[in-house]
Parts: structure tokens; sequence; C-alpha cells
């Protein structure tokens, strides 16, 4: 794969994953302000930053957490070295399917493979 290709798909992850990050975050700021009125006695940050994470977590769906986590492997795939080849057969996955699916993690026909089995 390019180095410039590979370069925009790891700035198209990590942007991906900031964007579901933020939703997030905006989601569960409305709650903060009452955890922190309600905490008055101990380290009041330390325990509304501890609630509230635990507050974002609640707030993901499987589905958010499986795509936060996909990218996140994406990302160390791109680290390692090993971006862009399928973990099934291991040879290159097409460029333009990670363009479209930086998350990608199959070729195509292994990807089709799993596919037929879960059916």
């Amino acid at each position: 794969m390019r180095k410039k290709v590979q370069d925009s798909i790891k700035r198209k992850l990590i942007r991906k994953m900031n964007e579901l990050l933020e939703e997030l975050k905006g989601a569960g700021d409305d709650d903060i302000s009452d955890v922190e009125s309600e905490n008055v006695i101990g380290d009041i940050v330390d325990r509304a930053n501890s609630v509230y994470e635990m507050q974002i977590y609640d707030k993901l769906t499987e589905k958010e957490r499986i795509n936060l986590q996909e990218i996140s492997d994406a990302l160390k795939r791109i680290e390692g070295g090993v971006y862009g080849k399928c973990i099934v057969c291991g040879k290159a996955i097409e460029e333009r399917r990670l363009v479209a699916i930086p998350e990608a993690k199959m070729c195509i026909i292994c990807k089709s493979a799993a596919e037929k089995r879960k059916v």
C-alpha cells in the first residue's frame, strides 16, 4: 500500500474515532453536573471523572463499542506495520476496499466466506 494512502486512511480513522468520542462526551455532559453536586465528601473531581467515564461507557451501544474497537485495532495494525493484510489469509486487502472501509481487517474473499458462515 502506498504510504500517502495509508497516511490518509490513518487520519480518517483518527477522525472517525474522535467524532464518535465527541458525540459520546456531549451526551454525558448533562449528567456530570448532577454527579458533582451530590459528591460533597471526598475528592469531587476524581469521583466525578470516574462516574463520568462509567456513564460514557454505559451510553455506548454494542455497535458503537464494536466500531471503536475496530477503529482502534486498525490503528494498531497501522502502527504494527501489518495494516492492509487480511487477518485470515494474509494476502493484501485491496486499496480501494481500505479507502472505503478503513477498519476492514479481511480481504473481500475472506469477508464473504465469513458472512456466508453466519447465515
